[in-house]
């Protein structure tokens, strides 16, 4: 047992003091979480529509809401790893941003129309421990974005957290 407890952690040890650093992310790689965050967007707003309360759909979309916290978490760590973006990529990022905002809209109008159904269900907690992390992760990637795109765009960055966080305000409110 002994020898067990010295000879496991070696190799992690070994792995973890060999990791190679972080390297610098792009404005590529944010569009690019960007997309993939759009895509969890879309599809937890179709398994939200579909939504009819069973046991199988909710853990469809715990799953779904999983994927898009973790894809949000992705998008910001690559912002903050990411040197200041140019004024071509700050647009870039500003257009993707505001194509998103209201696919973001769109999927809590469409969970604040379930609410009765998901409280009906018993989710009702869940669901608003959903929101409020999402919440919390968009809006620390609305303030990564901020810090890197071009000062001429920061007030439109903000202006579309401002409208995020408002729909966010009324789901929290709604469940």
């Amino acid at each position: 047992m002994q020898l067990i407890n010295t000879i496991v952690p070696l190799p992690l040890s070994s792995t973890l003091t060999l990791a190679l650093p972080v390297a610098k992310r792009t404005a590529a790689t944010v569009l690019s979480d960007i997309s993939s965050i759009s895509s969890d967007v879309s599809t937890l707003t179709n398994d939200a529509l579909a939504y009819t309360g069973g046991l199988f759909q909710s853990l469809a979309l715990a799953i779904t809401v999983d994927s898009l916290e973790s894809s949000i978490t992705t998008a910001t760590s690559d912002t903050t790893s990411s040197t200041a973006f140019t004024s071509a990529e700050s647009d870039e990022i500003l257009l993707a941003i505001t194509t998103l905002t209201p696919n973001i809209v769109t999927l809590l109008a469409d969970l604040d129309a379930k609410a009765s159904t998901i409280s009906s269900a018993g989710y009702t907690s869940t669901v608003l421990s959903a929101v409020k992390n999402l919440l919390t992760d968009t809006d620390a990637l609305f303030a990564a974005i901020e810090a890197q795109v071009d000062t001429t765009d920061t007030a439109s960055i903000a202006t579309l957290q401002a409208e995020v966080d408002a729909v966010f305000a009324t789901a929290i409110a709604d469940f």
